[in-house]
């Protein structure tokens, strides 16, 4: 099982304990390139299960996409093999309209 939080749970994480979070951005490269979580790293959705070693799995994991779909999905497969990781609901679309400093094109 994995956790979800809302884009103002988020928000609060980032600016409380950045440096302990690891982003993982699931997207494709041409989203990530026109906006993305300053500091996030990008692991597209197909790409996550063979790149595991490239995650800090010592910092708190957050997965997100665009809407959370493909990042819930993804969290699903990393809990399912028994690694800790949050979906950020909503994705990007939810940090947009919620006007997140965190974003950066």
């Amino acid at each position: 099982m994995f956790q979800s939080i809302n884009a103002k749970q988020f928000k609060e994480l980032i600016s409380q304990d950045r440096e302990n979070l690891e982003v993982i951005d699931v997207r494709e490269k041409e989203e990530f390139d026109e906006i993305r979580v300053k500091n996030s790293k990008l692991i597209s959705m197909g790409e996550v299960m063979d790149n595991l070693g490239e995650i800090n799995w010592n910092k708190k994991v957050i997965l997100i996409c665009r809407s959370g779909s493909r990042s819930g999905y993804v969290a699903q497969l990393l809990a399912e093999i028994g690694k800790d990781v949050i979906n950020m609901e909503g994705g990007i679309i939810s940090l947009q309209s919620d006007n997140c400093n965190c974003l950066e094109r």
